[in-house]
């Protein structure tokens, strides 16, 4: 992140890292890679558009992404905004889905016709955007929205490359998920419960009248699970 920057550079290379490649995917894969990132099932197949200029009387908006949803032949409109640390902009969800709704695509190829926003998803969502979030929710009632956390996103990528049976869906899945663990905002523990040799129980009484001759010590003791008793002499 840069500070004082409104328009992250890292958060449009994850955006276009993340969503650009999806679309190399088959319409079944992409719906799967969809609902892994949004967090929730899409009500059909999508068309993925990136960064679209959208402007109102008086206002305007470039989403991060923008989906556009078949669903019974009539489309309708999810809004995906991607941040990676950076604060949500004044009244950003608010312009973001008037502009989408009723607003002119100036660049970006998003169809003319009526648009229907039903969904607005938040991925790389922070404490610091909650306010924000509850007042859309507020304002918004016919809208779905959707908090995504970055390691939210990690898992859910991680339980999709080892589950899915689309050779694509799978490689892709699996260089999105190592690319988020690696980063401090993405990253897991590893698979739960670990795989841990445990030691075989040991018993050991200790003398008190006895020193132990550190100086000439020959070798270390392996390490071992002690059970102390207490024993009365």
């Amino acid at each position: 992140m840069i500070d004082g920057v409104g328009k992250q550079p890292r958060e449009d290379l994850i955006t276009s890292a993340l969503f650009g490649t999806i679309q190399f995917l088959s319409d079944s894969a992409q719906e799967l890679a969809l609902q892994a990132l949004v967090g929730c099932e899409l009500p059909g197949s999508s068309e993925i558009f990136l960064w679209p200029y959208l402007s109102c009387p008086g206002e305007n908006a470039e989403p991060d992404v923008v989906l556009r949803v078949g669903a019974d032949g009539a489309p309708v409109y999810w809004v995906v905004e991607v941040k990676w640390g950076a604060p949500l902009g004044d009244e950003q969800i608010g312009r973001e889905i008037r502009t989408l709704r009723d607003g002119r695509c100036r660049r970006g190829g998003l169809p003319a016709a009526d648009r229907k926003v039903i969904g607005y998803a938040l991925l790389g969502a922070e404490a610091k955007h909650s306010e924000s979030m509850q007042a859309a929710e507020e304002k918004f009632p016919d809208v779905a929205f959707n908090s995504v956390a970055w390691p939210k996103v990690t898992e859910r990528l991680r339980r999709l490359s080892t589950e899915s049976g689309d050779r694509g869906l799978t490689s892709w899945a699996r260089t999105a998920e190592n690319f988020l663990s690696g980063t401090p905002k993405g990253s897991l523990l590893g698979a739960w419960p670990p795989n841990i040799d445990v030691p075989p129980a040991a018993s050991f009484t200790f003398s008190a009248g006895r020193q132990f001759d550190f100086n000439n010590a020959v070798e270390s003791v392996a390490a071992a699970q002690f059970n102390f008793i207490t024993r009365e002499i």
